[in-house]
């Protein structure tokens, strides 16, 4: 659990707005008046948040003041008892793509890998650092008016925390929605992999190389079907949080780029692949994950691209970067493909045949481009 600490003597330092206020200030003027003091104080206790750690004063304060500002013009809003109780009930009807303040705040959160609970305790914490600092100044009387500001106030609360939670709530899913889609996608890589190979040991005469050569492809597809089950695993118990973990180690990345197209070559063997490799491939890269973009960059230019020619992955090394390239030849992107191609779920209508068969099974989750310093 954890507790709000409002330090008196700092927050009254960072503004000259909490010396004693006259009772019949508004509370919204004073909030609009108060917004250093009322945000110092709330940063206070969001370093206490373990995900806060490191994170800079501008990244903590991350839309608070917009956030104080769009209540405080909700509560000058002058309503009809009719239009505030409609204006309430619309809550629980709040669109996802809500472009508030609030709504920003909580997929900027997200991003950061708070949960629920520290997302809800921020605005716990700035609530109650308003009424704290309220009551200080000298507001908050027993009248009508000041019992309604304190209503409207909390009411423009609830408002922020419900569109803050939902926009986390909706990256959450789309990230969960997003991790299986990608998972089932690349799962279908070694099983092709492994199908094919055990079509190949059924038949009579194999040589001693070409029987190597299909255990080996075995293999290895069986490790990459073990590693994307680990990222399952690893899914389940943290539920994702920020994305897939990145482990970087010093590797080489030129047998990772023999690896994705000896992988890839299994399941295409009329398709011929090139690899071009050259320079100091020395780096710290997460490999396992390199192979796999790797992996479906060369599947997207076999299913997209002409058949007839060769597919070409080259890596090379300058001053600056790694670069790795995919190419291939095949019937041009549309023009105005080109601004959604690369979204998630988005596959584009050619007329090959092998993209219309791929397109029955596709979810449309490449092509990707990786380019590794």
């Amino acid at each position: 659990m954890q507790t709000l600490q409002l330090p008196v003597a700092a927050a009254e330092k960072s503004s000259g707005a909490l010396t004693r206020q006259n009772p019949a200030m508004k509370f919204s003027t004073f909030i609009k008046d108060s917004l250093d003091a009322i945000v110092a104080n709330w940063e206070t206790f969001a370093r206490t948040l373990p995900s806060t750690q490191g994170m800079t004063t501008l990244a903590l304060r991350d839309h608070s003041r917009e956030i104080l500002l769009a209540v405080a013009a909700d509560m000058d809003v002058v309503w009809t008892d009719e239009e505030r109780a409609k204006h309430c009930n619309a809550l629980s009807s709040l669109p996802e793509s809500a472009g508030t303040a609030a709504a920003e705040h909580g997929g900027l959160r997200y991003l950061a890998g708070f949960d629920l609970v520290q997302l809800f305790a921020e605005f716990r914490a700035l609530r109650a650092s308003v009424m704290e600092l309220w009551h200080r100044a000298g507001g908050g009387g027993l009248d009508a008016a000041a019992v309604d500001d304190v209503i409207r106030f909390n009411e423009g609360m609830d408002k922020a925390l419900a569109e803050s939670v939902r926009r986390y709530s909706s990256d959450v899913a789309a990230s969960r929605d997003m991790f299986l889609a990608v998972l089932g996608h690349d799962l279908r890589g070694p099983l092709s992999s492994i199908d094919l190979s055990a079509m190949l040991l059924t038949r009579d005469g194999l040589s001693g190389s070409m029987l190597q050569q299909a255990t080996t492809r075995i293999k290895r597809a069986s490790r990459e079907m073990n590693r994307l089950i680990t990222d399952l695993l690893e899914y389940t118990r943290t539920r994702l949080g920020a994305g897939i973990p990145i482990a970087h180690t010093f590797c080489d990345i030129g047998p990772v780029c023999e690896e994705a197209v000896e992988a890839i070559r299994a399941g295409y063997p009329e398709q011929q692949f090139n690899c071009e490799i050259s320079g100091d491939l020395h780096t710290q890269a997460d490999c396992a994950r390199l192979q796999q973009a790797l992996a479906n960059l060369l599947n997207n230019a076999v299913q997209h691209g002409d058949r007839q020619t060769p597919v070409v992955l080259s890596a090379r090394s300058d001053a600056q970067a790694i670069v790795l390239k995919v190419s291939n030849q095949g019937e041009p992107i549309p023009a105005d493909a080109l601004q959604t191609i690369f979204e998630p779920l988005v596959q584009v209508s050619t007329a090959s045949a092998q993209t219309q068969e791929r397109s029955k099974t596709s979810l449309g989750l490449g092509p990707i481009s990786t380019t590794t310093n």
